[in-house]
């Protein structure tokens, strides 16, 4: 029995020792020494165990059992010193020949007694079990012994040997595995003339309880290594991080300067473009209304017009696409007449149409509301682009056509799908891909003849998909093409009837006019007043430059009103000032002027305690065109933004809807 309490006592110091080593973390990795060490202990574990049932199997005398056991019990011992080997190898890691030596010696010896394990089944060479159960030695037994002390000798001496170049605590640890291995040696010595002496398993005992302490050590040590590495790791990477967030924040605080410049860059662009095209247009437009000019001076001036527009429009493409890029393109959603928007188109269309010798022809299919909620000029820009390209691109005799359908209906919304056909030249397949890309012309080389900037389509394609829709193409060389857009539009919601049905009722009960309710004070005034006549009304313009404010004052006299010029802001105030209530009836303000601006000139006159000081139409004339000067005027008090240059028929309509009679 006295094996089954030393085991019994050597499986429970091994087990509570060792209980940090032999149960792994999950959450922590290990180096292959510390793995090598616990698969030792479980070799040594296995040889308790065994040495365990062996004392109570002898006393009982069950020798089949006996056997398995002490076949196991070899078995583990010999896996013991062969893992004791590589770990021993693994732990000093000095990559020499002679580690490779004993880490083959370990495994060959290993090997050679498995199968000497084998053999002893059928034939008993290691050892054998009488009739009675007593146990019997064998000689490869004791040649077994003696390998296993070659090995742990040679493990010291390599221990020793290490030890003499190392210092302090790992030295320590050094010739403690040197003086386990002799240890053992003794112990194995002793035993081979005593083998019922339980000295192999207390060797084990005091070597692995010595063992323990440094190699849990070690393993502390691995762990503090990975902590510190994290720790770098988590700092590297949260400096990484701050590095990238400043990176982003100055490359996000560049983006917005840059934008910033390119917005005023494209602002003082426009304004500095559109100033002479004031000019150029309004001699243009001034100098055709001469009844004495020749036919050839005529044309002459017709195709200056057309050039300056032409001229124009290319500045409004590249406007628009600095605000798609810049995303500042907002769509309003606003009521409007759909009939109204049509005619401005067909308008437009009809008449390019019929200068070219074209056929046009717009249908709109049952189902088609009064009223929409949405952004008409930008739907208009759409159609106006797409039919304009087809009058553009289709030669003399063909056919330019759209289609208008609604064709779904949800959540208040309406889409509506407007199909454009025309039998123009038409693209090729390999253009398709790209005809919304910006600049992108299928025929870009000098020979053109059509001429493009290719910004239509991108801004085209923009729009549509700021209203919620889509455009496609279809389209063959020679044959003509057609593009299908779709658009999200809100539905306006109706009473009893349409409005073209309750005015063509009150019109026919005798009402003289009508008005849509709820009522605004101006619709009344419109409604009853009518269109203010503009004779005779008189007008402070403010305009810096001379050869606008001349331009301006024949367009105003040709309508018969009164113009009193001022140079800029500040003199258009002391202008109002100096003046009694109602002596002006309207303000046409330019908006970018020496000593005072625009802005600060309407702000300066709607301050003033005079009751014409809120009331007077103040209409700023400017050449900045985008959505940020339409609002500031707005803010500042004006009624009307008009961007240079301006047409006259916009001018008079503009001043006809804000003067009262």
């Amino acid at each position: 029995m006295t094996y089954s309490i030393i085991g019994i006592v050597a499986t429970i110091v091994l087990l509570i020792i060792n209980r940090d080593v032999l149960w792994l973390r999950k959450d922590r990795t290990i180096t292959e020494t510390n793995q090598n060490y616990r698969l030792f202990l479980v070799g040594v574990l296995c040889y308790y165990i065994t040495d365990l049932l062996w004392g109570i199997l002898e006393s009982y005398r069950f020798s089949t059992l006996l056997f398995i056991d002490t076949t196991i019990h070899f078995t583990a011992m010999v896996g013991a010193v062969m893992l004791w080997t590589q770990y021993v190898v693994s732990y000093l890691n000095r990559k020499s020949i002679y580690e490779k030596i004993l880490s083959i010696a370990g495994r060959t010896f290993f090997g050679f007694e498995v199968v000497v394990i084998i053999v002893n089944i059928f034939y008993p060479v290691l050892f054998w079990l009488d009739d009675s159960g007593a146990y019997h030695a064998g000689i490869v037994r004791y040649i077994t012994l003696g390998i296993q002390i070659l090995l742990f000798t040679a493990t010291s001496w390599y221990a020793f040997r290490v030890a003499v170049r190392t210092k302090d605590r790992i030295r320590l640890r050094h010739l403690t595995i040197a003086m386990f291995g002799i240890t053992m040696t003794l112990l194995i010595a002793i035993q081979v003339f005593y083998p019922l002496l339980p000295l192999y398993a207390i060797g084990y005992m005091i070597g692995t309880c010595l063992l323990h302490s440094f190699v849990v050590e070690d393993e502390k040590e691995e762990y503090r290594r990975e902590l510190e590495q994290a720790a770098i790791r988590d700092k590297q990477q949260r400096e990484e991080l701050y590095e990238s967030r400043e990176s982003l924040k100055d490359a996000l605080e560049a983006a917005e300067k840059a934008n910033k410049a390119k917005t005023a860059f494209l602002s003082n662009m426009s304004h500095e473009i559109r100033t002479p095209m004031n000019a150029i247009i309004g001699l243009d437009n001034i100098a055709l209304d001469d009844p004495e000019i020749s036919g050839q001076t005529r044309e002459y001036l017709n195709k200056i017009g057309i050039a300056a527009r032409h001229l124009l429009n290319i500045i409004n493409d590249i406007l628009d696409m600095s605000r798609i890029e810049s995303g500042r393109m907002a769509i309003r959603h606003e009521e409007f007449s759909f009939p109204k928007m049509l005619e401005h188109v067909n308008t437009i269309i009809s008449g390019q149409c019929k200068d070219k010798g074209l056929k046009y022809e717009c249908l709109t299919k049952d189902g088609i509301d009064e009223y929409y909620e949405g952004d008409s000029m930008k739907l208009t820009q759409v159609m106006v682009n797409i039919l304009g390209n087809s009058v553009k691109f289709t030669p003399e005799g063909g056919s330019v056509s759209v289609l208008i359908e609604e064709i779904s209906r949800m959540d208040n919304k309406a889409t509506l799908c407007f199909t454009f056909k025309d039998t123009g030249i038409g693209m090729s397949s390999d253009y398709l891909p790209h005809i919304f890309d910006a600049f992108s012309q299928e025929d870009s080389s000098g020979t053109n003849r059509y001429g493009s900037t290719g910004l239509g389509m991108p801004i085209t394609k923009s729009i549509v998909e700021l209203m919620n829709g889509s455009i496609e193409v279809q389209s063959e060389k020679g044959i003509g093409t057609t593009f299908t857009v779709t658009v999200t539009l809100g539905q306006v919601k109706k009473g009893q009837g349409t409005a073209e049905d309750i005015k063509e009722e009150t019109g026919n009960a005798g009402a003289d006019t009508f008005a849509e309710i709820p009522l605004s004070s101006e619709t009344v005034d419109e409604e009853i007043s009518g269109s203010a006549d503009l004779r005779g009304k008189r007008v402070l313009l403010a305009e810096d430059m001379p050869i606008n404010a001349q331009i301006m004052i024949v367009i105003l006299e040709s309508r018969e009103i009164e113009v009193e010029y001022a140079e800029n802001g500040r003199i258009a105030v002391d202008m109002f000032s100096e003046h009694e209530e109602g002596y002006y009836d309207a303000i046409l303000m330019d908006m970018r002027m020496p000593e005072m601006d625009g802005l600060q000139a309407t702000k300066e006159i709607r301050a003033l305690k005079r009751a014409d000081a809120k009331s007077i139409p103040v209409i700023a004339m400017t050449a900045n065109a985008f959505d940020e000067d339409v609002q500031r005027s707005m803010q500042a008090g004006l009624n009307a933004h008009l961007s240079k240059p301006v047409e006259p028929d916009v001018l008079f309509k503009t001043m006809e809807e804000l003067i009262r009679q």
